[in-house]
């Protein structure tokens, strides 16, 4: 039972940590697609900014304590907001905006699935 437990934990963490560099590299070109015209360079500097606090805890996720998942998870919560927010707007922006809500759900999912199997083990 501990060997399954196991093999499904580091599953999970492998796709917690695809979906992560995704859903990052998602917020980066849906602002790059979506910047207005002459200001692609303050948008993306925005973009860092936004998701400067998720790749500060990414070290700390690599040490495998899963408080540091769900800490996460409770960080992932605006994130999420503001992407369903774009995701009323209108044409691509609105697309973009949804594709991110829902790569940010299955991000929250996991963390929290990461931290239940951890704790388990």
């Amino acid at each position: 039972m501990s060997n399954t437990a196991s093999n499904k934990l580091q599953a999970y963490e492998k796709l917690f940590f695809v979906l992560l560099f995704t859903a990052i590299a998602f917020g980066f070109l849906s602002d790059f697609f979506t910047a207005p015209e002459g200001q692609l360079r303050a948008s993306l500097i925005v973009t860092s900014i936004k998701w400067l606090p998720v790749a500060l805890l990414t070290p700390a996720l690599l040490k495998g304590k899963p408080n540091n998942y769900i800490w996460l998870a409770y960080l992932l919560i605006p994130y999420f907001c503001w992407a369903v927010l774009k995701g009323f707007s209108p044409e691509l922006v609105g697309k973009l905006g949804a594709g991110e809500a829902v790569f940010i759900a299955l991000l929250f999912s996991l963390a929290i699935s990461c931290a239940r199997w951890k704790k388990a083990l």
